[in-house]
């Protein structure tokens, strides 16, 4: 059966074998030696921080039991530590290094629980293939390879987006020095991404104005919204990605924020597709901004009026209780203006202060209720 590396040639594509060929696309991975290592002696790759964010806590705990009762099926692949001794960095196989520990654990509770002998895990050193003489932008290929296809269709958007981005770049440097094409085809052979989606996926993360990105990381934005933002200009995706930043800053709680945010979302929709002239287009895109503007001043006022309510509430419910039991227990005395005397000039003063507070915290806070419609 032909590999992917083959087809890929027989579509015309100019590549360095000899550099592909050390891409993990699971009928090829680079050559090394094999070595027991101690899983401790192994770091994590910063490189695979992209996608540790996929794998939960029972997805690791999961494939430990797996281990457990079948082996390690697949060996790590590791590379040497650059200028540390013994020490090596893990190049694949990091859902593995994970389940690897959790089971070292495992076993170092189980010996605590039952007072065994301090022994150790049978999972403590692990067969592992050592690769050496891969660049680093060899070794984020490989990563990246592995990942795209291993995982299969990666459900998170901004994952899934930065890493065939990063790949398409990488294979674009030496020593692989393939064209955009060729680069985006290549991506489209190790991974289940069609034509269409890794054409979008580019465009958003290597032409969407930064901010809207990092808000459509942070999901205030979606796929779908921003893919239309590409078709403003680069200076109207900045102004629009100023106003929705100040509409993300608003409370995540109020009703406002949302309402606010879909007004301007079907404004810039509508400026994006519709046919205009220059100077209508900048009237309409101006007028929804400002129209953005004037909602977002009316809902920080509003903002600020359930602040100084939640202040005043506050602060009522802070000092009121223990004024209150200062109050009952004057009232209870027989005497009452020799019970006052009793307390000092000071404390007498403190404690009209803090009546008169209060006073004035209750009316402010009334004044705020009734000004509600």
């Amino acid at each position: 059966m032909a590999s992917k590396l083959d087809r890929l040639q027989k579509k015309g594509f100019k590549v360095n074998e000899a550099a592909l060929s050390k891409i993990a696309r699971g009928d090829q991975e680079p050559g090394g030696e094999y070595s027991e290592i101690n899983i401790n002696d192994i770091e994590e790759n910063p490189d695979n921080a992209l996608y540790r964010e996929l794998d939960t806590e029972e997805d690791i705990a999961l494939l430990a039991d797996d281990i457990r009762r079948a082996g390690l099926l697949h060996n790590l692949v590791v590379f040497p530590k650059t200028g540390v001794g013994g020490k090596y960095v893990l190049l694949s196989g990091e859902r593995r290094l994970r389940a690897l520990r959790l089971l070292v654990e495992q076993d170092k509770r189980e010996q605590e629980e039952k007072q065994l002998p301090n022994r150790m895990s049978e999972w403590q050193k692990v067969q592992c293939k050592v690769v050496r003489n891969l660049t680093e932008n060899e070794k984020v290929v490989y990563i990246d390879s592995a990942n795209l296809q291993v995982r299969g269709g990666i459900s998170n958007e901004r994952v899934m987006r930065q890493a065939a981005a990063r790949f398409v770049e990488n294979l674009q440097k030496a020593p692989y020095n393939l064209s955009a094409a060729e680069a985006k085809k290549a991506l489209k052979e190790v991974s289940p991404l069609n034509s269409r989606t890794i054409d979008k996926a580019l465009s958003i993360q290597n032409d969407l104005n930064p901010d809207l990105r990092r808000l459509l990381d942070e999901e205030f934005l979606n796929r779908a919204e921003c893919e239309t933002y590409l078709r403003l200009t680069l200076e109207e995706q900045a102004r629009a990605a100023a106003m929705f930043l100040k509409i993300a800053a608003l409370d995540p709680r109020s009703h406002e924020r949302r309402a606010i945010k879909d007004a301007l979302t079907t404004a810039m929709l509508d400026v994006a597709v519709e046919r205009r002239s220059m100077q209508e287009r900048e009237s309409v895109f101006a007028a929804a901004l400002q129209n953005a503007q004037d909602a977002i001043g009316q809902a920080k006022t509003q903002e600020n009026k359930a602040a100084a309510v939640d202040k005043d509430h506050n602060f009522i419910s802070a000092k009121l209780p223990t004024t209150a039991r200062k109050l009952r227990k004057i009232a209870a005395a027989k005497n009452i203006e020799a019970k006052i005397r009793s307390y000092t000039e000071e404390d007498r003063k403190a404690m009209s202060d803090q009546m008169q507070e209060l006073i004035a915290a209750a009316q402010e806070l009334k004044a705020l209720i009734d000004a509600v419609e």
